[in-house]
């Protein structure tokens, strides 16, 4: 059974996914910014890591044939300034650029590294076109941020390692962040719908996205970009009414103004207000099948 080395494994999608690798019968080694953080499971153990050190624990790549990076700084925690904008890319770029290190100057035997990248790449546009990993790179900072993360990851590519990178659409779950900032409003009737609300919303469910990285893992021929993503593309009209369904509620108030949004969050504002329909049939042709495709399946299931 493979070990993995987990990179960014204390966030929302790493914490899904060591304990569904874990059900599985993975040994894992996930990089922490703590030291000495102790695990309770017997196939699972923490290893410090420091990026502005340029610092991995060596024995964290013991063992280790596939490497999984979920690094880089939230970007919708904060606005967009200078210091956050640079802050947003080398948090990206630094930490796949030490594990390259790593590996490269050690000769560590990696087969796999899966790094993640997102539909930010194409641009935050909302158009008629259905875009596929071939589509153009779109020149806004989002998209130039994907654009030098999948450009940095590729460097195991070009030593010989399989690197597939994953374009993820928004992570749906419980836990996850779209939910937990808008499921506070939806639970008391309030449209969680910004802009025009017909802006597309590429997303994936969370159970489906840790289902994917074994699908790949157990899958040696999988190599390259896809599309994360689920088949039903949903705008932010539907995904407010199907939220607020998953509460019990309904609701006759307006979509929030787009003025409004980008009052409150400047440049950062694309995110809510603009967004395309993103294929995943690349994805599908390799085998995989989705267990929650719809929004209604993922958030009333």
């Amino acid at each position: 059974m493979n070990k993995i080395l987990i990179a960014g494994a204390t966030g929302f999608v790493g914490t899904y996914l060591i304990n569904y690798l874990l059900e599985k019968g993975y040994f894992i080694n996930a990089l922490s910014r703590r030291s000495k953080q102790v695990s309770h499971h017997k196939n699972l153990a923490y290893f410090q890591w420091d990026i502005h050190q340029q610092y991995i624990e060596t024995n964290a790549f013991e063992n280790v044939d596939t490497i999984i990076n979920l690094t880089g700084a939230n970007i919708g925690e904060k606005r967009w300034t200078k210091e956050r904008k640079s802050e947003i890319i080398t948090s990206r770029i630094k930490s796949i650029d030490l594990l390259y290190q790593y590996v490269s100057e050690n000769k560590f035997s990696i087969n796999t590294f899966i790094s993640s990248s997102a539909v930010g790449y194409y641009g935050a546009v909302t158009t008629d076109e259905m875009f596929k990993e071939t589509s153009e790179n779109g020149t806004d900072f989002l998209a130039t941020v994907c654009k030098e993360w999948e450009n940095t990851a590729m460097k195991f590519n070009d030593i010989g390692i399989r690197t597939v990178l994953l374009r993820k659409g928004v992570i749906v779950g419980k836990d996850g962040v779209i939910v937990q900032k808008l499921a506070p409003l939806a639970k008391l009737g309030i449209n969680v719908s910004l802009g025009s609300g017909k802006q597309y919303l590429p997303w994936i469910d969370i159970r489906d996205l840790v289902k994917l990285y074994e699908f790949i893992l157990s899958n040696s021929k999988i190599n390259g970009i896809f599309n994360a993503v689920s088949s039903e593309n949903i705008t932010m009209n539907e995904f407010s009414k199907t939220l607020l369904k998953s509460y019990k509620m309904r609701t006759i108030l307006p979509n929030a103004p787009a003025f409004i949004i980008r009052l409150l969050f400047g440049e950062m504002s694309v995110m809510f207000l603009e967004g395309s329909k993103v294929s995943n049939e690349k994805l599908k042709k390799t085998g995989f099948s989705f267990e929650f495709d719809t929004i209604e399946k993922s958030l009333l299931l």
